[in-house]
């Protein structure tokens, strides 16, 4: 554009500053610009959380179905740092926003609880514990974790949207109620563990059932129903071979090892017999060990236990395998520990009465198998033996 005089109008020249200064801003800025940086707040809270799932109801047992609108669907979000810990929104089992870690108890349904939490820690004693799904089977509640479809109880069916991480659900199939296909079969015990009787001192030759024997059992099987806590049947499995006459009714079902002491002198187990199945209805009343098996203080049945071979009358017997302890009560509180116990006095561990020495025993060194050094008389005896025998009386006698 032209100026007012007519001449081309030039652009102003840049204002130019001193190199000093120029340098000076960058050495000032390289210097505090670090420490702005560090001083800076953040924004980024710590990772609590971990993967979240989603619970899906539906109207239908294949889960095709979806229920749509308000608690439709429910998001489980794993607690960093704690197996098994999640945080739920509102829907199943929470009103609006839970702390659950996920347990195993008896007597809840499908073996699994809800421990309620006080906060994301997951630490510490839980403020209530409920079933988390009493009316589901152990195997239900599996299939659940597991990513299947299953009842909710109320009409509906869940579904999660992908399987829980199978770190951060627990297996309490030994906890679980059994479905009623499985009721009788494999599935309805836990563990079983076979009592053996034999002969000799070392537990080494079976003992064999005769007409006229001393036991007409030899062999029982114990077994632990699962979902029913220390709960058990024992089964007769005695082989009989050609025993002429068969001796039934040695059966003894539904019964559970408690803890107590009658007497003050039992090992501090009972024996407690119910009227129905897996140890449910009314009781029968609490038997002492020692009238339901043999006599045996407390460290002598955990030995037992444990499968050692135990005295039992003229026999002995032994657990082909040793028992886990948790399928047992631990009753030592409750145990005769001196005096007249029953099965015997228990010893102190240093006390050696009545166990074999398995030490050398130093000897005076002869050898036993010749007369002049082990047995032999003594000369002073031999020299007056010799002379009763040439004595002037001695011949005439």
């Amino acid at each position: 554009p032209s100026s007012p005089s007519g001449h081309s109008a030039l652009p102003a020249a840049p204002r130019r500053r001193p190199v000093a200064m120029v340098l000076g801003v960058l050495l000032l800025a390289g210097a505090v610009a670090p420490t702005a940086r560090a001083q800076l707040p953040t924004t980024l809270a710590p990772q609590l959380f971990g993967p979240k799932s989603v619970l899906v109801k539906y109207y239908n047992r294949k889960c095709t179905n979806q229920v749509v609108g308000q608690g439709s669907t429910q998001s489980w979000t794993r607690v960093i740092g704690a197996t098994g810990c999640y945080e739920l929104l509102t829907g199943y089992l929470c009103t609006y926003r839970c702390i659950y870690k996920l347990g195993c108890q008896y007597d809840s349904g499908s073996g699994v609880i809800i421990n309620e939490m006080d906060d994301l820690t997951c630490q510490g004693s839980p403020k209530s514990v409920s079933p988390f799904a009493e009316h589901l089977y152990w195997t239900q509640a599996q299939e659940l974790f597991q990513g299947g479809c299953v009842p909710d109880g109320q009409g509906y069916y869940l579904k999660f949207e992908a399987p829980l991480d199978e770190d951060h659900w627990p297996n309490c199939s030994s906890y679980g109620e059994v479905a009623p296909g499985e009721a009788g079969g494999a599935a309805q015990y836990e563990a079983t563990y076979t009592l053996q009787f034999y002969s000799d001192l070392d537990c080494a030759d079976e003992y064999e059932v005769t007409t006229y024997g001393d036991r007409p059992t030899s062999r029982f099987d114990f077994k632990l129903y699962r979902g029913a806590q220390h709960c058990y049947d024992m089964v007769d499995e005695t082989p009989r071979g050609n025993v002429s006459s068969r001796d039934i009714g040695f059966d003894m079902l539904n019964w559970r090892l408690v803890c107590g002491n009658q007497d003050s002198v039992g090992n501090g187990i009972m024996i407690q017999s119910y009227a129905g199945a897996k140890c449910t209805g009314g009781l029968n009343g609490n038997q002492k060990w020692k009238d339901t098996f043999y006599p045996m203080n407390f460290p002598d049945t955990m030995d037992f236990l444990r499968g050692k071979c135990t005295p039992w009358g003229t026999l002995r017997a032994k657990f082909t395998t040793a028992w886990d302890p948790a399928h047992f009560p631990d009753c030592e509180a409750w145990a005769c520990k001196d005096g007249a116990c029953s099965g015997g006095r228990v010893k102190d561990p240093s006390d050696t009465v009545g166990t074999l020495y398995g030490s050398d025993i130093r000897t005076s060194g002869g050898d036993p198998a010749d007369p002049t050094e082990i047995g032999a008389p003594a000369p002073s005896a031999t020299a007056s033996a010799r002379r009763v025998a040439t004595s002037p009386g001695t011949a005439a006698a």
